[in-house]
Formats: C-alpha cells, sequence, structure tokens
C-alpha cells in the first residue's frame, strides 16, 4: 500500500482568514524586490494560510528545497525526498495535489500534504501538517494554488519589465561601443550573428545560442573604458598602448557583472582573446580551460576582423581567412570551432552586414530573464592572478 492516497474533492470553502492571507500576499508581492523574496513571501503565505505546519519550495529541475519554514524539526532533506515522491505522483497536465498518510502519527512522518505548481515554473510549493487529526482539505489546495498563481503573475510582470529595460539597455551600450571606434561599427552585431551560426553548427544548446548572441554584441564592451588616440590610432602601436589594449577584456567584464542577468555572459567578454595554446590575454588559459562561449567569440572575433578593412590595411579574401583558420586550429583556435566555421564558411562569405540587433536580442534577453532563477549556464573557470 502506497504510503499516501489521493483524497476526494470536497465543497469546503477557504476561511475568512485564508482570503485574509492571500490579502496580504498580494501587498507583499508588489514590495518584495527581488525573485527569491517573493518565493519566500508566497511560502510564509500559504503556510499560514491553511495553518500547516512546514512549507517550502521545492525545485523539480535540482531537487533542492528553498524558502524553508517550518513551525517544527523536520530535516530539509526528508522534505526535498518527500517533494520528491509527491511530484513523482502527479498526473500530466495536472497543478496540485493532495495527499493523506494513514499511518501518519510520528512527529516525523506528515499527516497530509499539498503540492501546487503552475507551467510557467519548474518549482513547486509544498505545504504538510503532522497533525493526524488536521486534514487538508480541498479548501486548502485551492488557497495553496491560488498563491502559486499570484506568485507566477507577479513574476511575469516583473520578468516583463525587466525585459524591456534590459533590451534598452543593450542597444544603448552597443550604441556606444559604435560610438567610441566609428571605424568599426557594426563588428559586435557581426561577431554576434557568426557566432550564432557556429554554435547551431556545433548542435549547442538553444539557451547557449541566445548568450553566444548578446556575448558577441557586448564583448567589447571594455572598449568604453580604452583611450580614444589609442582606439583610433592608425598605426602600429607601443608596447605600453598594447598592454592597455589587453586590459579591455577584464574592463567588460566588470561592467557585465553588474548587471546581474548578463552575468551569464562574463565568460564569454573575459575570455575572447585567450589563445587555445594558452598565449592569449587576460588570464592565459588554455584549451578547454578556456570557457565555450570564449573559444566560439574568438573565432567570429578575428573573421569579422580580417573580413573588415582596418585604417591601416584592407580587407583579407575568403582564400586568406581559411589559410589563417587553418593553420591556427590548435594554436591560436580551437581545432572543433574552426571545423564549425569551415563548415558553415559559405553562409559568412559575403559579409554578414550588420541589420540591426532588434527583434534577435529581445529574444535572447527574454531567455535569459525567463531563467534567471537557475542561474548561470557556467561558472567562470578559476581565474590565476595577473602579474601586476
Amino acid at each position: 500500500m502506497n504510503a499516501f492516497d489521493e483524497i476526494l474533492p470536497s465543497n469546503d470553502q477557504p476561511t475568512n482568514d485564508s482570503w485574509q492571507a492571500l490579502e496580504s500576499l498580494l501587498n507583499r508581492l508588489t514590495r518584495a524586490t527581488s525573485t527569491s523574496q517573493s518565493v519566500v513571501e508566497a511560502v510564509d503565505c500559504a503556510k499560514s494560510a491553511v495553518r500547516a505546519d512546514v512549507a517550502f519550495w521545492y525545485s523539480r529541475t535540482n531537487g533542492k528545497v528553498t524558502a524553508y519554514s517550518s513551525e517544527r524539526p523536520y530535516p530539509q532533506e526528508r522534505a526535498a525526498g518527500l517533494a520528491k515522491q509527491i511530484v513523482d505522483r502527479l498526473r500530466a497536465g495536472s497543478e496540485t495535489l493532495r495527499w493523506v498518510n494513514p499511518n501518519s502519527g510520528s512527529d516525523q512522518i506528515p499527516g497530509s500534504a499539498i503540492l501546487a505548481t503552475d507551467p510557467r515554473t519548474q518549482g513547486c510549493l509544498v505545504v504538510l501538517t503532522f497533525d493526524p487529526a488536521r486534514r487538508l482539505e480541498e479548501s486548502d489546495v485551492r488557497v495553496v494554488r491560488m498563491a502559486i498563481k499570484m506568485l507566477m503573475a507577479q513574476r511575469a510582470q516583473s520578468q516583463s519589465s525587466t525585459k524591456h529595460l534590459l533590451n534598452g539597455l543593450l542597444h544603448s551600450l552597443t550604441n556606444i561601443i559604435d560610438a567610441k571606434d566609428p571605424y568599426t561599427a557594426g563588428h559586435s552585431e557581426r561577431v554576434a550573428r557568426i557566432a550564432v551560426l557556429l554554435v547551431r553548427e556545433m548542435n549547442l544548446s538553444l539557451a547557449m545560442e541566445g548568450d553566444i548572441y548578446l556575448a558577441g554584441l557586448l564583448h567589447d564592451l571594455g572598449k568604453i573604458g580604452l583611450r580614444d588616440e589609442i582606439l583610433q590610432r592608425p598605426g602600429r602601436l607601443t608596447n605600453e598602448e598594447m598592454d592597455e589594449v589587453r586590459r579591455h577584456p577584464a574592463i567588460g567584464e566588470r561592467i557585465v557583472a553588474t548587471i546581474r542577468p548578463f552575468d551569464r555572459l562574463r565568460p564569454g567578454v573575459r575570455h575572447h582573446h585567450e589563445r587555445y595554446d594558452g598565449k592569449g590575454y587576460p588570464d592565459g588559459l588554455a584549451g578547454e580551460a578556456i570557457p565555450i562561449m570564449g573559444r566560439i567569440l574568438a573565432v567570429a572575433d578575428s573573421c569579422d576582423a580580417m573580413m573588415s578593412p582596418r585604417r591601416y590595411r584592407s580587407a583579407r579574401s575568403p582564400y586568406e581567412i581559411d589559410s589563417v583558420f587553418t593553420s591556427e586550429a590548435g594554436l591560436q583556435f580551437d581545432p572543433m570551432v574552426v571545423r564549425a566555421f569551415m563548415a558553415i564558411r559559405h553562409e559568412i562569405y559575403p559579409p554578414i552586414y550588420q541589420k540591426g540587433i532588434g527583434e534577435s536580442a529581445f529574444h535572447a534577453i527574454e531567455s535569459i530573464v525567463d531563467h534567471m532563477t537557475e542561474g548561470s549556464m557556467m561558472s567562470l573557470p578559476t581565474i590565476k592572478e595577473t602579474k601586476k
């Protein structure tokens, strides 16, 4: 016999105290300043509204418990295991599940539980009671379900505002980059588009496709910290001036790191000038120690740089560009990325001209904001200290 049995719906209605708790939740969600705080408020409200002993947020993605609230000792590890057991019994298309335990009576065995989820999240709101005489009813299910619906509505509204804000910020930053060095205007957009082609050829995820596009747009952001006379110098730079230029990936990373939703772009912004043989900058990483975003952007960046004329040279031909990538595979560039480049070169020659960042940027931002609570896709490798 299963430890839990689903009980049939009843006609009982939420109490006035329950409705007051939900009304309070609306006010608290309005004042919440972060997604995590909103989750905490929803969990706390649900626990109070149904007079539960324990309430928490359970992630179906990683199996972890957060926003944990308990009136009695009950290990979070056990709570996570119980939540997984209930989730595994949730029927496809169903958003709520209510269970009772006929074997309850111990302080460590719940008497009944409610789990509520929503199609817009991989998380679940779970409440438990340990009192065998206190069975959670169908009215309690409606209250918990209402709490998570209110949370998701508030999150959707907040995300919509964030998406438009970030899209405007992205346009401003790319305009600043182009204004800093008008001779290379459109370079970042072309790098972003080339990088997307490489990601598709390498069969990487859709999330990576969006991330690499935004990282391509922002990879040279650190150049706003360089002197104009260096960026616009027609001839060769001195060693001291080159040292200053080599600072721009680290400067760009610091700027991107201040914009929380763009935090996941840091590996590409910081490491697009690393070399596969370890002779690049700013950290001298080698091989697969270089984040994949950095290795892809290195090829995309170099491709557009060679395709484009500069003050001191004319544009290189496709034959010359192919020759550089072939000879530098395993030295400057990741051989895997070079193979991908050679496979899609016909989509790049003639050059990818700037088409405006418009919808492509907004869709990439939309993906990032929708998954902000899951954190960055990848972590930065351990950075060795650079010599002062």
